[in-house]
Order: C-alpha cells, then structure tokens, then sequence
C-alpha cells in the first residue's frame, strides 16, 4: 500500500468513527448505534435488520461488508467468545413481562417460535408494518392488527416490551385502527 493509500485510509477512518464515535471506523467488531452507517439495513447472511445495540463484524471494503456478530446471530462466522443463549430462559422472560404488561383482551399476540411464518428465511425477512425491523426468533407479535380478534391478513407488529418493541401498543395509542394498513379496508367490511 503506497503511503498515499494509507493517509487516505487512515482519513477515511477517521471521519468513520467522527460520525459514529462509540465504534473505531476501523474493521472489526462493533455495536451498531443510531449513528451507524448500517443501521435500519439488513444483514445479507440472515436478512434480519440490523438494530439500535446489535453486536456487528464490519469490514469497511470497499465495498463495506457488515455482518451480525453474537450468539443468535452468528452471521460474521467468527463468534467464538459468546455463551449461547437459553431459549427456556428466554420464554420465561417473556412470559413475565407479558404478565407484568398483559396486552389488551383479544389482541391476538403470539411468541414467535422457530418455523412461524413471520419467521421465513427469506432475504431481506418479514418486517413489522410500524418500525420495519425484522421479526426475530423468540420476539412476540401481533398478527393483523387493525383485526386482531379475526386475523384476515398476515400482517405483523412487534408486541415484544420485553425485547423493547412496543409498536403494536404504540400503534393503537390513539384508538383502534380505523383502516387495515394492508387492504385499505374500514375495519369490519370483508
């Protein structure tokens, strides 16, 4: 690498990590912040979106390669220093928090388990209709939820506080949708 390359790379670096300072601007592990570069994208290896505290392997390229780095998310193929997570720990998690914070009588909230529709792998994966992050093993989600008593589509919002996904009681906030986001439909007509 001439010496023009390495100034101009160390100068790259450098405005990297101005912008987002928690992270170096160097390749390498990283936490993805609201400042990051590839934030609200999603990860080619899974399809999930990256969020606000996901631990990321960042190779700056060009072009610039971000890949999930954690035990759930071991996309970067270089996880090694992580203990792997307990799914009945998980459950129960949840299952305290939604005692804790029940949701609303009839709204049809289901633990996302391995193999649920929302769940497909596909590239990018399905994402809720009111943060657009993608739905995650283990996070819970309300399905159709301008009808969430007689679900007619397939439509997901996160109901996760204890994964810090609030969208769903954020959403209805005001009052019950009017309007279904995916037919455009009043609610009730078929």
């Amino acid at each position: 690498m001439s010496e023009l390359s390495e100034e101009v790379s160390a100068f790259e670096r450098g405005v990297r990590h101005g912008r987002d300072p928690v992270n170096s601007g160097a390749d390498g592990p990283a936490q993805t912040t609201n400042d990051s570069f590839w934030l609200a994208d999603w990860c080619q290896a899974c399809g999930h979106t990256f969020r606000e505290g996901d631990r990321v392997h960042v190779t700056h390229g060009p072009p610039p390669v971000v890949r999930h780095h954690s035990p759930t998310l071991p996309c970067s193929g270089l996880v090694t220093d992580y203990d792997q997570p307990d799914d009945d720990l998980s459950r129960a998690f949840h299952a305290a928090v939604d005692a804790a914070n029940p949701p609303l009588p009839g709204t049809n909230a289901v633990l996302l388990v391995p193999g649920h529709p929302l769940l497909l792998p596909l590239v990018p994966r399905r994402q809720c209709a009111f943060c657009s992050d993608s739905f995650r093993p283990f996070e819970s989600a309300v399905i159709c939820p301008c009808q969430p008593q007689e679900p007619r589509c397939k439509l997901g919002v996160h109901r996760d506080p204890g994964g810090g996904n609030t969208c769903y009681d954020e959403w209805v906030s005001n009052g019950p949708l009017l309007t279904c986001p995916t037919t455009f439909k009043k609610v009730g007509e078929r």
